[in-house]
């Protein structure tokens, strides 16, 4: 009996040595991580795109990993190649606009050293694919294959990734909640906000974004297709897009671009015909009235709603590709997530005393012991929730969050 108690002792004694070993798995994780950091955030990004529309259709099909192949192959891959595309085209219309006349009377005159810019999008882009140490078309070729096979495997990688969060994710949410995390406790409420924040974010918000560029698109080739004999608003594709980023300022995001194609358009009608100038006018009041107000009413809140301010938005979603590259458009919005969460639901309990060192809260003794905020679940956050009309299982892209607001 004794040597067993001493068994069980030594067994719930905490081991040095086992740690050290937990720590050192840890380390080889974020190793891991760090070398595929982007297509680790994709594929969260992925996910949460994917969520949605994955348990709506869990309704209807007997299983979660048939809703989950169906959602990945069916919509989310069609969407990404679809989106791929289309920014292929606005990079080529960019490229087209840099080699033009006007671009390089323009950067003639900028006080910028622009000496040895290539404008021809040919050179261009053999400038950004050209490797010192290759010296043939050959190998060349094999870099470019290379690199593309690369970034399938890693997309590919990204897919498996968000399919088993589709289907494991709530099996995970309970394991964490009851080994890890704690129930009721300051982490698993501030996890569940992240969550719902990057629902609204990721869902709503670039969804948001991508809707504005198709429908921007739209109307200016539509545009084009209607108005008088040379008047053309110049590479749509990549003026949709402009705009659909633009959609990140308050207030004027978008009419800037408006009035930048007016602008162009002005010009335009000057040389054909003076008397075509209130083509443009229509068009900036069209696109003011009409376009502006269905994103602003029916588009935006659909979506996106007002989680976060948009102003916190917009310098996640630019800030992001200028620090991290190409994957910094899904690390910018985690972050700011992240940030902005603990800042409004954790940092006050730390500052007041009232976070307990097991996650629980505790009154502290200047401060009174009732929480200054309902906990989650309580009856006014339901009902606050309801009145968002979130759906825990469908989520259309709301979710309660700290610093709502802000037009867009």
């Amino acid at each position: 009996m004794v040597d067993e108690r001493s068994a069980g002792n030594r067994l719930r004694r905490p081991d040095l040595g086992w740690w050290l070993f937990g720590l050192a798995l840890l380390a080889v994780l974020a190793w891991v991580g760090y070398r595929y950091v982007g297509w680790l955030v994709f594929g969260l990004f992925t996910y949460y795109v994917a969520r949605p529309i994955s348990r709506r259709l869990d309704r209807h099909l007997p299983s979660r990993s048939l809703s989950a192949g169906l959602t990945l192959l069916f919509i989310i891959v069609p969407v990404v190649a679809f989106i791929a595309a289309f920014l292929g085209v606005a990079v080529g219309q960019a490229l087209t606009l840099l080699s033009s006349d006007a671009v390089a009377a323009v950067l003639a005159r900028l006080p910028l050293p622009t000496v040895g810019l290539p404008t021809d999008p040919v050179a261009l882009l053999t400038q950004l694919l050209q490797n010192p140490t290759v010296t043939t078309v050959l190998g060349e070729f094999g870099v470019v294959l290379g690199t593309a096979v690369a970034t399938l495997f890693n997309l590919f990688l990204a897919l498996i990734l968000a399919f088993f969060l589709l289907v494991e994710d709530a099996r995970l949410g309970r394991w964490f909640e009851a080994n890890v995390l704690g129930r009721d406790s300051t982490a698993l409420d501030y996890l569940t906000r992240v969550d719902r924040g990057l629902t609204s974010v990721y869902f709503g918000y670039t969804l948001t974004i991508f809707v504005v560029i198709v429908l921007a698109a739209i109307v200016y080739n539509l545009f084009n297709l209607v108005a008088p004999a040379g008047l053309r608003i110049p590479a749509t594709v990549l003026l949709a897009v402009v705009t659909g980023v633009f959609t990140l300022i308050p207030l004027l995001g978008r009419s800037i671009v408006y009035a930048l194609i007016v602008a162009v358009l002005g010009l335009e009608a000057l040389q054909v015909d003076p008397v075509l100038l209130w083509v443009p006018l229509v068009f900036f009041v069209l696109m003011v009235v009409v376009f502006d107000n269905l994103v602003r009413t029916y588009i935006r809140p659909y979506l996106s709603g007002k989680a976060y301010h948009m102003a916190l938005v917009m310098f996640a979603y630019l800030l992001g590709p200028v620090l991290f590259g190409w994957y910094g458009i899904f690390m910018g919005p985690l972050l700011m997530v992240l940030i902005v969460e603990f800042v409004a639901h954790v940092l006050p309990q730390l500052a007041g005393g009232r976070l307990g060192p097991a996650g629980e809260r505790v009154a502290n003794a200047s401060a009174p012991a009732a929480a200054d905020e309902p906990a989650a679940g309580s009856p006014d956050e339901r009902v606050a929730g309801d009145a968002a009309g979130i759906d825990e299982d469908a989520t259309d892209g709301e979710a309660t969050g700290p610093a709502s607001g802000g037009a867009g």
